[in-house]
């Protein structure tokens, strides 16, 4: 596949309620923040970025411009509802380009153990036709390789914080799960007691 070709959604509209310290988007990592080291390493791993941003966006912005990412901001003003949405838009937002990839990773903020080396792994291993998703230690999880049309089916099904979970269960013979615990971590930050497994956060 060409660079062209591949393309990575960073789903980076949540508010981190559960959390309680603003969106993820914009928690610190290393000098960082989330935002900017996923779009940092779906770049690395050659790939264009688009990125679903929700609350905070302007904030959101100005670190991808502080950081010269070339990453496309998808502003999702009812981000609220759900990462269903969040995927909505950010598809459509793809589906709306005139250089359409053939793949498409899922990439959530939330989850800084997944660097390029992992999305490079998902891409390589992907096959037109299949959906290609990361194992932790034999566990199924996050991120997702699709081709962009199964994307869009997915997408158009995703409702409240599903995102493409609903039409992954109903596709189940598509999946190839590869395993990536060697690379890194499908662990995500979503409960305080998350950030002490990060030192790299603050």
């Amino acid at each position: 596949m060409t660079m062209h070709h591949r393309h990575a959604i960073v789903l980076a509209a949540g508010s981190g309620t559960r959390l309680g310290l603003g969106p993820k988007a914009l928690l610190p990592w290393n000098g960082e923040v989330l935002a900017t080291r996923a779009t940092r390493a779906a770049a690395l791993a050659g790939c264009s970025v688009s990125i679903a941003i929700g609350p905070e966006a302007s904030e959101v912005r100005r670190w991808l411009r502080r950081r010269s990412s070339s990453a496309v901001a998808v502003h999702v003003p009812d981000a609220q509802r759900g990462m269903g949405v969040s995927l909505r838009a950010a598809v459509r937002h793809l589906t709306a380009a005139p250089d359409r990839p053939d793949a498409v990773i899922v990439l959530l903020v939330d989850q800084p153990g997944v660097d390029d080396s992992v999305i490079r792994r998902l891409f390589d291993a992907h096959r037109p036709g299949r959906v290609t998703r990361a194992a932790w230690t034999g566990a199924p999880g996050n991120p997702v390789v699709f081709d962009t049309d199964h994307l869009i089916a997915a997408a158009s099904v995703a409702t409240g914080d599903s995102g493409a979970r609903v039409w992954l269960s109903a596709h189940p013979r598509l999946i190839d799960d590869i395993e990536c615990g060697d690379l890194g971590s499908g662990a995500d930050v979503d409960e305080p007691s998350d950030l002490t497994a990060w030192p790299e956060l603050g």
